[in-house]
């Protein structure tokens, strides 16, 4: 009976033991939950973007004071990704838009391009002090189109296309980011390539190639500042100012790519957005009257586009 009572005991203790081991090992695994919990994670990478899809359309008949059908388009994408860890930043920023009008009856309508626009930017950098403001960086910039485009209304007559012109702009320099929605970037030495893919454009020296030349390369200094902020709850600003000088011809002249985004959101899929582009290149010759030569013009674009949106973040 003794015995019995003496392995009662010790299976009781046994089992009390266990449940103690079992208590420890899922306090040790909710610990280590708690380490991994999003909320004390690191996050690494920084995702925004946002595009938009804008229709126009008009129709007449038998209407009194005039008026041509049309349908239009208007489309844009812009997208960053950045990333951070330690001392060293990685930023990618993919900009892209395209627009079209489509003008007159069904069978006879005109295709007019209103927006075309690929430009994708990326941008390494390291650390240079601890207050997370001065970078060593090494930036790449590449702008293009993705369709043909005409002096219209002459549509027979290709002007530019996919990679005439494309540009490439490569350089090492300091960033300075003082604030989240701030970029300010300055390369003292920066190469620039102007690409033209067509036999005719090349032939014609357009965008500042030599006759028949398909590349132009440029050594020069090179800025470029970078701001997006929310200026009230629904209306954000982003807008980018490039600036380059060219050391081995006319250094002190510079060239100018200013862009501005204005976005104001009605509600959760509907926005209104203004697009504005600045660009003076003396390298490219426009000629705006017949009867005088080409030279290098201020060039303007401007949108207004009212249509659905999608922001992610």
């Amino acid at each position: 009976m003794k015995k019995n009572a003496l392995f009662t005991i010790l299976l009781f203790a046994s089992s009390l033991l266990s449940a103690q081991d079992i208590q420890k090992v899922a306090k040790a695994k909710t610990d280590v939950l708690s380490e991994v919990h999003p909320d004390t994670v690191p996050k690494r990478w920084l995702i925004r973007g946002s595009g938009s899809v804008a229709f126009s359309q008009a129709a007449f008949s038998n209407w009194a004071s005039g008026g041509q059908n049309s349908v239009g388009l208007t489309a844009y994408l812009n997208f960053k990704a950045n990333y951070r860890k330690g001392k060293h930043v990685w930023g990618n920023t993919i900009d892209l838009g395209y627009g079209f009008n489509l003008q007159g009856k069904a069978s006879e309508a005109i295709f007019n391009k209103t927006n075309d626009k690929i430009e994708i930017t990326t941008a390494y950098g390291y650390e240079l002090h601890k207050n997370k403001k001065w970078y060593l960086t090494v930036l790449a910039n590449f702008r293009s189109q993705f369709a043909n485009g005409y002096n219209y209304p002459n549509d027979s007559n290709v002007i530019s296309r996919f990679l005439a012109p494309g540009y490439l702009v490569v350089g090492i320099g300091i960033s300075y980011a003082p604030k989240n929605w701030f970029y300010l970037y300055l390369s003292p030495a920066s190469g620039r390539f102007t690409f033209v893919n067509d036999s005719a454009l090349s032939a014609a020296g357009s965008f500042g190639v030599d006759p028949g030349k398909k590349l132009r390369t440029e050594m020069g200094a090179y800025l470029r500042a970078d701001m997006n902020k929310d200026l009230a709850k629904n209306i954000n600003l982003s807008t980018t100012l490039e600036l380059f000088t060219n050391y081995l011809k006319n250094f002190g002249s510079i060239d100018v790519n200013w862009s501005l985004l204005l976005s104001m959101k009605v509600n959760k899929w509907l926005a209104a957005s203004i697009q504005t582009q600045l660009i003076y290149d003396e390298d490219v010759m426009i000629q705006t009257d017949p009867t005088e030569p080409a030279g290098p013009r201020t060039q303007f674009k401007e949108l207004l586009g009212i249509g659905l949106t999608y922001n992610l973040n």
